[in-house]
Formats: structure tokens, sequence, C-alpha cells
């Protein structure tokens, strides 16, 4: 297994000679992502994240939409690092992202078109949506025959699953793609204690289609009648074409979620991994999010 503090001595030393404390302490989050600590000295709290892909956080904090960039740089053995202010607030529930719909849309629709986001992202070979859905899909099936062999109870409806979706993506007839976060579950948000709403963990952010993101955030902490108004704020039409589009993706994500991302410290649970299939069986079954949307 993977050392989740393999660069703590290197982490150390770049904070010394960054800031003017020689005795840091040391705490980690929780979660399985990549290599991260708490770190705090004196008054000083600080978020440290190992092997980051820098220019990311550093333009997305400077149109504050994360946490402001103290220091960054390169460790002794090569990962880059950065160091963010420890920002006092929470996850967000439901009740956070329905009472702040109006901003949580606005800080989704800057994301997606900022002109400095957008021109630090690769641009792909093609803007279709469909060859947007087609190269997720097959980065999805690579990572799941990783693991098929494993859960040979529900091999054969994943399978089934993939193939089903591929014929749904082939479906897609639009284009144009947005600098989406990819991954914009609520442990990647952050409602601050003082009222301002951040983004955070953009290791997955890639030109895509706004689908992505929007049929997530739609589908786990939005009820079908508060959905207009969030995709009028964000500036995406709440039409079949884009409903469809979400879904599809949305079912890619769910299953996407369930396998261990590449570079991070998640397990696989195969005893655990057909409980894990309850989102996907919903969204094929033209359901809603089983988990309700009570606030």
């Amino acid at each position: 297994m993977a050392n989740r503090q393999e660069h703590r001595q290197e982490v150390d030393r770049f904070l010394q000679k960054h800031f003017p404390i020689h005795r840091w302490i040391f705490s980690l989050p929780p979660g399985s992502g990549m290599e991260t600590y708490f770190v705090q000295a004196n008054e000083q709290r600080y978020f440290v994240k190992v092997g980051a892909p820098v220019e990311h956080y550093l333009v997305m904090a400077e149109i504050g939409l994360t946490p402001p960039i103290l220091a960054c740089g390169q460790l002794e053995t090569g990962p880059s690092v950065i160091v963010q202010s420890l920002i006092t607030g929470h996850k967000p529930s439901r009740r956070d992202y329905q009472e702040r719909l109006e901003r949580v849309a606005t800080i989704v629709n800057t994301m997606h078109q900022h002109p400095r986001v957008r021109e630090i992202l690769p641009a792909p070979a093609s803007a279709l949506h469909k060859e947007a859905g087609l190269r997720a899909l097959n980065s999805l099936r690579e990572r799941w025959n990783l693991h098929r062999a494993d859960v040979p109870k529900v091999a054969e409806f994943v399978e089934n699953s993939l193939d089903e979706l591929m014929q749904q993506i082939n479906q897609f007839s639009s284009g144009g793609l947005v600098a989406s976060h990819n991954d914009i579950c609520n442990a990647n948000w952050l409602f601050a204690s003082d009222g301002r709403i951040y983004l955070i963990d953009y290791e997955s952010m890639s030109m895509d289609d706004p689908a992505v993101d929007l049929g997530a955030l739609l589908w786990w902490y939005y009820p079908p009648e508060l959905r207009g108004r969030f995709l009028e704020i964000a500036g995406y039409p709440y039409d079949r074409e884009f409903k469809f589009r979400m879904r599809v993706r949305m079912a890619l994500h769910s299953l996407s979620i369930t396998l261990p991302r590449e570079g991070s410290f998640d397990s696989f649970n195969p005893d655990g991994y057909e409980k894990a299939l309850v989102d996907l069986r919903a969204i094929l079954d033209r359901r809603e999010n089983p988990q309700g949307y009570d606030v």
C-alpha cells in the first residue's frame, strides 16, 4: 500500500523555507484522495496538497473560486506542492445547496466560461459532446476492467450498462465544451463560515460537456422543480436534449466514483460493490436520486 505521508519530511522543509516558522504540527485530513496535510504553527493553519495541478489551483484562486494559494512549487524529489489558507467552514448539505442556489449556479457558470480557466486546459481534438462522452466511457472501461474479475456477481450488469450507455452517447448530436470540474460532489465544495463558497480538488478538471457537472449537481442536490431555475442562472437550457445528456453523463459518473481514482489512496471493496451501484441502477431505470431531496 502506498504511503499517504511519503513526502512529509520534504513538505516540512518546504514550509520552513517559505514561512518563518521552524516547527510545524501535521495532521491528516479525512478521505482517501491525494497526499494532503493540515499543518499548524502558532496561530497559522494551512492546507497542503502534494502532486496537484498547480496551474489549475492558481487560476481558480485568482478568480476567487478556491482558497488563496500562499506558496507553491516542487518538492526535492519532484512532486508539486501547494499551500493554501485553511478555511473554516463545512461541506454543504442539501439545504445549503438549495438555499444558496443562485450563488452555486453562478459559481458553476464562472468556472465553465471564464477565459483564464479555459485557456489553461488542453483542447480536445473534437468539441462534440458525443466524442467527449466516448472519451469518458473508454477511460471508465479501462478502470472497470482492472476490477471486473473481483465482482463477478455484478460484472454482467456493469458490462451491459456500459454498452447501453455507449449507444446513448452515440445519439448525442450537439457540441461545445466548457472548463468542467468533473467531480463536483459535496466533498469538493466548501461553504466558509464568512459566507463565501469555494470549490476544491481540481485533479479531474478538463474541457468537457457541461452536462457532466450539471448532471451530478442536479441529480444529487436539487429536486426537479428547482432545476429549471438553476440551469437558467448557470446558462444552460432545460430542454429534452440537455436532460438526456445530463442523465447519461451522470450514469457514467456514478460508476466512476465506485472505482479507485488514479494517483489516489482509494481502495476497492468487492464486498460492498453491489450496494455502491444503487445510483447507476436508478439512473438507468429513469428514477430520481434514491436518497431524495429533503433538506
